[in-house]
């Protein structure tokens, strides 16, 4: 967890964790899983969703439908690697 906690910050990094070892997960079951308040999960949540790290979607359970989040595995290492990407870049290329 350290470098998605390192990028993240903590919180957001043990929602990302928790969706990543679990699978796609509604917002009470991350709640419950992690003991946190519904809204710092939520707001965990609204951010990795920006970074294109989690996805939300709809399914059916029973007679109604619920959303689910599902975190991206690839983009979530895409995102780690930015700044190493970054990084390389510039003392690749001279600043002019």
């Amino acid at each position: 967890m350290g470098l998605k906690s390192d990028h993240f910050g903590p919180l957001v990094a043990k929602v990302c964790d928790c969706l990543l070892r679990h699978g796609a997960l509604q917002l009470p079951e991350i709640v419950r899983r992690l003991k946190l308040p519904p809204g710092q999960v939520k707001n965990s949540l609204l951010v990795l969703i920006q970074h294109n790290c989690v996805q939300a979607f709809s399914s059916t359970r029973g007679n109604r439908m619920v959303t689910l989040y599902l975190a991206i595995f690839d983009n979530v290492l895409h995102r780690l690697r930015f700044s190493k990407f970054i990084s390389v870049i510039r003392a690749d290329i001279p600043e002019k």
